[in-house]
């Protein structure tokens, strides 16, 4: 969820020809697209932390076979 405040208490904005608007300088949304508007805004900041993205690490390469020394 990502969470956006604004000093304008009623800022207004579009996505996809939809007008959004801030309610007491404050707006949540979990719209990818939104979010994406958002962040574009000069005047909105978002306050919340954003979810770091999960990738699972590499496997850890196999260690090479030790010879028998024969």
């Amino acid at each position: 969820m990502a969470v956006y405040e604004s000093r304008y208490v009623e800022l207004g904005f579009y996505v996809d020809g939809v007008h959004k608007k801030f309610r007491n300088g404050r707006y949540v949304t979990e719209d990818p697209k939104e979010i994406a508007v958002l962040d574009a805004l000069i005047d909105a900041m978002r306050v919340d932390e954003p979810e770091p993205k999960t990738e699972e690490p590499a496997p850890a390469p196999k260690a090479p076979r030790k010879s028998s020394g024969k």
